[in-house]
Parts: structure tokens; sequence; C-alpha cells
């Protein structure tokens, strides 16, 4: 699969990595399993979410950044809007996304029993 982000954007996967390994240790280390964290729904959506807001606090500071004035090489004055963004999808909108995500894993959990 080939992934294609803009400016800031490849931080969202990285920010999934962590997330899941941090919740991974902390839980393993506070309930003393190391198989805490792919057992039980709650610990997987709590990653997803600290991933959610960190995404779209980013986001919004990142792609909220008023317009920089250039020249091009004409001599032309251009406005260059920030833009970060994975897969088309500006920054600030993966939080809900990963929000969503984190409902359904803890729904599908509650419905499989």
């Amino acid at each position: 699969m080939i992934v294609i982000w803009r400016g800031a954007g490849g931080l969202i996967l990285l920010f999934g990595i962590a997330s899941a390994l941090i919740t991974n240790i902390a839980t393993s280390l506070l309930f003393d399993e190391s198989n805490y964290f792919a057992t039980h729904p709650w610990a997987q959506a709590t990653s997803l979410w600290i991933t959610a807001v960190a995404c779209w606090f980013l986001g919004k500071y990142l792609n909220g950044r008023p317009p920089k004035i250039v020249k091009d090489k004409t001599g032309r004055e251009v406005t260059v809007k920030p833009n970060h963004h994975l897969m088309f999808i500006k920054m600030e909108y993966w939080g809900p996304i990963f929000f969503a995500i984190g409902l359904f894993v803890l729904l599908a959990a509650a419905v499989k029993g």
C-alpha cells in the first residue's frame, strides 16, 4: 500500500504507533500481565483516543496558521497555505476518525460478549 502525506501528515502514523506502544507498556506494567493490551479492548480504544486528540490539536494548530506569501520563479507573489494531510485527509480530521474507530472497537467487543 502506498502512503501519501504532505507536510507533517506523516506524524499521524507515528502518533498511532507511539500511542499503542506506550499504552501497551503501561497496561502491561500496571496490571502485571504481558498480553493485557491485546486482550482488553478498552486499552486499544484508549490508544486510539490518545492518537485522536494528538491529531486533532496538532492538525488544528498546523493547518490553522496564516498563509505565507512567497515569490515564485517568475517573480509573482503566490499565497502558500499550510497543508498537512495523510491520504488526502487533513490532519485534524483524523481525530474524529480515530475516535470513531475507538468507539467501534468497544462496541464490537460489547456485542461479541
